[in-house]
């Protein structure tokens, strides 16, 4: 597995780079849209891009917050618990949330592929469903990495202590 941690770091680093650029693009398009309102110029584009590139960031940042364990998740129960009995609830809400993130990837496919052709109102030559592949990224993403944290919890079982997959 120690391949499957490379290639979850590999994403993350990507998903935040990428995350980052949305949002100085965020950024730069807000600053855009106030200026040229201030100066009494219609620029109808900002808003658009503004909206749909502060999405692709915050679904972005949202699957690399899955990878840290950042994300939401049931605290009181989790610090309630030591040793095997942590591990075991840790596993089994990262397994509901595979099951709710698996679901979510097969659905959100449907929906990119349904708005694929829509095209963007203020500039039409962009389609619609661009914005809507981050929602099959995140989920497919936050499915692997589910993956690897579930792996990696696995691992201090003391049930799998000793075993050959577990050497490192």
């Amino acid at each position: 597995m120690y391949g499957m941690q490379i290639l979850t770091k590999f994403i993350a680093r990507l998903q935040i780079t990428l995350g980052v650029l949305l949002l100085v693009i965020f950024l730069a398009s807000t600053l855009i849209q106030v200026v040229t309102r201030y100066l009494g110029i219609s620029v109808l584009w900002t808003e658009e891009v503004a909206v749909n590139s502060f999405i692709w960031a915050m679904f972005l940042g949202a699957a690399v917050m899955v990878r840290e364990n950042k994300h939401f998740g049931f605290d009181v129960l989790t610090h309630y618990f030591k040793g095997t009995k942590r591990s075991i609830l840790v596993i089994f809400q990262n397994l509901i949330m595979l099951i709710f993130c698996l679901l979510c990837s097969l659905y959100s496919v449907e929906i990119t592929q349904a708005f694929w052709h829509s095209r963007w109102i203020s500039i039409p030559e962009f389609r619609q469903g661009y914005v809507w592949l981050i929602m099959p990224i995140t989920f497919i993403s936050s499915s692997v990495y589910l993956l690897d944290n579930i792996y990696n919890e696995a691992k201090t079982l003391s049930c799998f202590k000793g075993a050959s997959w577990n050497l490192r």
